[in-house]
């Protein structure tokens, strides 16, 4: 029997406890038009405060998968293989998501067979205010530096197809980036939805805030390795470009070296 259910909601949680009713809240806000079913998966907390919160969450009805830490990419992945929605909202245990993005995005996915991922623009919430205005996906630069958080709604085939997030990144936060290229990669469309769709909470403790100095040097390296006909295929068909797109720095030095890995770039 086909599931009844349309969006499904995952949620990861590492401590974030003081946050996570916002998040929910959000929800509950938004879903007026789509059946959506919410995976929060707690990924090993230890902060009492957020251990107390997610039972008490669950004693409201909301599901709650209980997992020693495993990280950020399988601890989605986790929840996306329960997840019975057709398609699939990855969502930060402290951003929020916003009116009226679920059923923009769910209409235009049921309408449209030829788009896979739909995404937008956010507010910031926390310590930095304004919005992050995005763009049409850019692919080649996608390559080089990511442009689409993971609040992002896909089609679940999209995770099936790609293998789903990757789980042995050598630092935790972009898997996002890396989900990306993947779908790229298998030639999924992406669509830019010129509205606020989330609230993104910017926090001093972010994890992409605690990187060490290699951080970008060896993130870049393991897309280029993973997807590495991706980007062959891609510099060779414009490996000009793919030079000039960064102008100094430690990116275009790893730029220059990845091409003259690939044979098309003498360095």
């Amino acid at each position: 029997m086909q599931s009844s259910i349309v969006v499904s909601i995952i949620i990861p949680c590492y401590n974030h406890g003081k946050y996570i009713e916002e998040t929910l809240e959000s929800i509950e806000r938004s879903k007026d038009k789509y059946s959506v079913e919410i995976i929060i998966v707690n990924d090993g907390s230890t902060d009492e405060f957020t251990i107390q919160k997610l039972k008490e969450i669950e004693e409201k009805g909301y599901f709650v998968l209980n997992q020693e830490n495993q990280g950020l990419g399988k601890t989605r992945n986790n929840g996306i293989k329960l997840a019975k929605g057709k398609y699939v909202l990855p969502l930060d245990s402290d951003n929020k998501v916003c009116s009226p993005y679920l059923n923009e995005a769910v209409d235009m996915l049921e309408k449209n067979e030829q788009i896979d991922i739909i995404y937008g623009n956010a507010q910031y919430i926390g310590e930095k205010k304004g919005i992050w205005k995005n763009q049409k996906l850019d692919r080649k630069r996608l390559l080089f530096a990511n442009q689409i958080d993971a609040c992002a709604i896909f089609r679940k085939s999209v995770w099936e197809e790609v293998g789903g997030y990757a789980e042995d990144m050598p630092y935790m936060g972009c898997e996002d980036w890396n989900f990306w290229l993947r779908a790229l990669n298998k030639n999924k469309s992406f669509y830019y939805l010129e509205n606020v769709c989330f609230e993104y909470r910017v926090l001093s403790e972010s994890m992409i805030h605690s990187i060490s100095d290699d951080f970008n040097s060896k993130i870049f390296s393991y897309n280029t390795m993973d997807l590495y006909d991706l980007y062959n295929r891609s510099m060779r068909e414009d490996h000009d470009k793919f030079h000039n797109i960064f102008h100094g720095g430690l990116l275009r030095k790893i730029t220059k070296l990845i091409l003259n890995h690939f044979g098309c770039y003498k360095y």
